[in-house]
């Protein structure tokens, strides 16, 4: 019999950066996995500004910018005919180097200690392995297959298959699912996926094969610079070719398989046909996979159990968002679980995680299917290789979609930055207005219900690395700590009280004397005065007919 607190299902990124999470926090956690260890084949390739600033916290985002891309190789996107073809359109990006130091610079568009990141999910996942290990709280068991979950008084039994074949059972007080889009635990809870799930178009919009694949000597046969995504358009084929390390020409080729059930053409006729020449490749993995999706399943709680990434919501991968929403997901649920757990918050808490998450999931899945649709729609003449007249047109019309189109996908610090709990029941509404909530664009703002935004403090620390495990208080200005640290100690609440009144960049964007920073860095209130126990009992879920006059 395994017993353990929380069991989450499912060993992948999600699963291990929410062991991660409650570990921090001491809560027993045993993640069952029915997979032999970390992945071999590669997934997601972007870990957003926001999943990056998570990972910080856990002191593990320099480890992955070091294991990832090279320093040095540029992340651009481009567009091609053939990789030694025309190029229609790049979209420049700096190397992971450059956007370290852009994020120091004054009227940078990413506010952020962490820019994004370009790097597999094979190098993510070792990292967070050893990361949750290090937590003597966190038990984390491969080979592991549930076979069933019932909820049964004030638990969850989960029957549970060993490699050997042998069973055993395991009880839990809470069950968590992040066990990707097929999630065994979803379909045993009868929860169901919502959404589009048959959009058809001539590239992410259907069947996908892709190889994960060594190709010695590509990189130095390039004829335009080094491109971390590489797009092809041609009649009749269109494919993505990620670069995982240029160093030792390790690439990714995404394709589309026939939606008539006709045999399609081998990877090798593909990786040929794209590169424009043969070329002799290593397969190291295929694996087959749907595009053309965007669903979120109806409910993210069901009594004592619980859903998180791919298991709650399924994206199509342009954008790259299906991860990062993921980790965002996973942050949310643990400071709740565990505030839950150590009693110092009902369990109505919980709740909350089904109505803050829930919204975000259907608007990055929506986005992200939107960006599909413009990739899909990009003019692709049959003479857009030919060195005629025709052809320079063809290419410039496919250029002139692409040039309106790609910004969209690549660049949007509004989507990783801009999450918005606002309207949530635990964040005091100031009736401040809303600010518009655009993919492209990100305005730093201390709304409540919005990320903390970031600033640089005296001698080049982050204001992030100051914040505490659970709430954290920031005053501005005023005094009237000692009333906030008796109301927390009354209530049992875990707060962090901050002085940052030399702060001018934070007050400015504050407003106010005080800020109350959730556990997940988003603001539950702020202010110049108030009753903390009144505001601490609403930012916990245990909600108070009303808020005392302010003082």
């Amino acid at each position: 019999m395994i017993e353990t607190t929380v069991a989450i299902v499912g060993g992948g990124p999600v699963g291990l950066f929410l062991a991660a999470e409650l570990g921090l926090r001491n809560v027993p956690v045993v993640v069952l996995s029915e997979l032999d260890g970390t992945a071999t084949h590669p997934k997601a390739n972007t870990h957003t500004a926001r999943s990056m600033e998570l990972y910080r916290r856990h002191g593990i985002s320099a480890e992955l910018r070091a294991q990832g891309l090279s320093k040095h190789y540029r992340t651009d996107v481009a567009y091609y005919t053939r990789l030694l073809g025309h190029e229609l359109h790049r979209v420049p990006l700096p190397a992971p180097d450059e956007s370290i130091a852009e994020t120091r610079e004054l009227g940078t568009r990413w506010p952020t200690p962490e820019p994004q990141f370009r790097s597999s999910q094979l190098v993510l996942e070792p990292i967070l392995l050893e990361r949750a290990r290090r937590y003597p709280s966190v038990d984390v068991r491969f080979r592991h297959r549930v076979q069933a979950i019932a909820e049964r008084g004030d638990g969850v039994e989960l029957d549970v298959e060993l490699a050997t074949g042998t069973r055993t059972m395991a009880r839990a007080d809470y069950v968590i699912g992040c066990d990707g889009g097929r999630s065994f635990v979803r379909r045993e809870l009868g929860l169901r996926f919502e959404g589009e799930v048959g959009l058809s178009l001539d590239f992410m919009g259907g069947r996908m094969q892709t190889t994960y694949f060594r190709a010695p000597g590509l990189h130095a046969r390039l004829r335009h610079p080094h491109a971390w995504q590489n797009w092809f358009l041609l009649p009749g084929l269109r494919a993505l070719m990620l670069t995982l390390d240029a160093d030792d020409d390790r690439y990714l080729l995404h394709y589309q398989l026939p939606a008539d059930g006709s045999t399609a053409k081998s990877f090798q006729e593909v990786l040929d046909a794209v590169v424009g020449a043969p070329v002799t490749a290593e397969v190291i993995s295929p694996a087959e996979w749907r595009a053309g999706v965007s669903l979120v399943a109806e409910q993210f709680r069901a009594g004592r159990c619980f859903l998180a990434g791919d298991a709650a919501h399924l994206f199509t991968p342009t954008g790259g968002f299906g991860l990062n929403t993921g980790i965002e997901d996973a942050c949310n649920l643990a400071w709740k679980l565990a505030a839950v757990i150590a009693g110092w918050a009902p369990d109505v808490l919980l709740d909350t995680y089904q109505a803050e998450r829930k919204p975000v999931a259907e608007r990055n899945t929506a986005y992200a299917l939107s960006l599909a649709r413009h990739n899909g729609e990009c003019p692709v003449d049959p003479a857009i290789e030919d060195d005629t007249p025709a052809g320079t047109a063809a290419r410039a019309a496919a250029r002139a979609h692409l040039e309106a189109h790609a910004r969209w996908e690549y660049d949007t610090p509004g989507i990783q930055l801009g999450v918005s709990y606002r309207g949530s029941s635990i964040v005091v509404d100031d009736g401040s207005l809303a600010g518009p909530d655009s993919p492209v664009e990100y305005v730093p703002n201390a709304a409540p219900g919005s990320r903390l935004p970031h600033v640089w403090l005296p001698g080049g620390v982050s204001l992030y690395d100051k914040l505490g495990a659970e709430f954290t208080l920031i005053g501005l200005g005023a005094g009237g700590a000692a009333a906030w640290r008796d109301a927390a100690a009354a209530s049992g609440v875990p707060l962090t009280i901050l002085d940052l009144a030399e702060s001018r960049e934070l007050r400015a964007l504050v407003q106010a004397d005080w800020v109350l920073v959730r556990p997940d860095g988003h603001i539950a209130w702020r202010g110049d005065a108030a009753e903390p126990g009144a505001i601490l009992a609403i930012v916990t879920a245990h909600i108070p007919e009303r808020i005392p006059e302010t003082a």
